[in-house]
């Protein structure tokens, strides 16, 4: 028989276990990322900081004396998506053992007290590696948003492409800022659009125009502009991954946090040439990986990143519960 009950020191160690062993498999997947968290002492590290969290909560699911899934989650508030449970990738795992359904009931008991209390918005970062627990989560009517993967560059080789009209590149600088926050309307408007329909409000455009006009003068930043005569014709930026706890960053990792390809130069080879030049100067920095993620439901980016290699290795769940289940029970 199995029991349900909140997480208490006595668990984390069985829950370490739980989750080290999920990384092993994982990595049987996507063998570049750290080897490290396979271990218990280390996965269990993972485990206790997320429990320092102030909203952080969980059940486990037990079996005699074995601790044979566990769930945490995070009670989180925001101008997006209001009141919201939150799942981070570490938060779920369930004995190898055990039929994929455990997360169904682990989610059911956690999910009750949610929707009691108005959190009808669920959101969670789910492995890649096992697709039976992605169909389960799918079945539980969890949407797809946001898609994460990674490229490695060790057997990157630039594409021969057929090079374009006064097409150059250069690395920026801080003259840039008023060309960046020009260029951050073009993925804001991309993304409004059919069939992504992501809706940018005035006040979240105009933080994305500070942030992108901030990124000239970041100096952590790789960042690279390609010009076409007097038009600037794309841009690329990338940050140094490094997070010690995470399970999906691989070692001398970067990330692309945004990249963008002038709207009226889209389709005409830009894009591929802006990023064959990019990967080989981070391949020259000496880096191994490139760490990217785009709103699954952008048709142009699923297509473009995978295309060149990315290989999706986590993605961000979402369910929305109808509000009227508060009030509407049938009676």
């Amino acid at each position: 028989m199995i029991q349900f009950m909140g997480v208490e020191e006595q668990h984390i160690r069985q829950m370490a276990v739980l989750l080290a062993k999920r990384h092993e498999r994982e990595r049987k997947f996507f063998p570049y990322f750290p080897a490290e968290f396979e271990e218990f002492d280390e996965a269990e590290t993972v485990l206790r900081k997320i429990l320092e969290r102030p909203y952080i909560s969980g059940i486990v699911a037990v079996r005699g004396i074995d601790v044979i899934g566990y769930l945490l989650y995070e009670f989180k508030e925001s101008v997006e998506r209001g009141r919201y449970v939150w799942m981070d990738y570490e938060s779920i795992a369930i004995k190898e053992s055990e039929h994929p359904r455990l997360l169904r009931l682990l989610y059911a008991d956690a999910g009750a007290e949610w929707v009691k209390n108005g959190y009808f918005h669920h959101v969670m970062m789910v492995p890649l590696g096992d697709r039976k627990i992605v169909a389960e989560w799918l079945d539980q009517s969890f949407r797809y948003e946001q898609k994460y993967a990674v490229l490695p560059l060790k057997d990157f080789e630039p594409q021969t492409l057929t090079p374009l009209p006064n097409l150059v590149f250069r690395k920026g600088s801080g003259e840039d800022g008023p060309l960046l926050k020009k260029m951050a309307l073009w993925n804001s408007i991309h993304q409004a659009s059919a069939p992504s329909w992501l809706p940018i409000t005035k006040e979240t455009m105009e933080d994305i125009k500070s942030s992108y006009e901030e990124l000239s003068a970041d100096g952590d930043a790789y960042l690279w502009l390609g010009q076409q005569g007097e038009r600037v014709a794309g841009f690329h930026v990338y940050f140094r991954k490094a997070d010690p706890l995470s399970l999906v960053a691989p070692m001398n990792c970067v990330e692309l946090p945004a990249a963008s390809t002038n709207p009226d130069l889209r389709g005409k080879g830009v894009g591929k040439a802006m990023a064959n030049y990019c990967f080989s100067e981070l391949k020259k920095e000496g880096f191994d990986y490139i760490f990217a993620d785009w709103h699954s439901p952008n048709h142009l980016a699923s297509y473009f990143w995978p295309k060149l290699g990315f290989q999706p290795v986590m993605v961000r769940m979402s369910r929305q519960i109808d509000p009227r289940i508060s009030w509407a029970h049938g009676r």
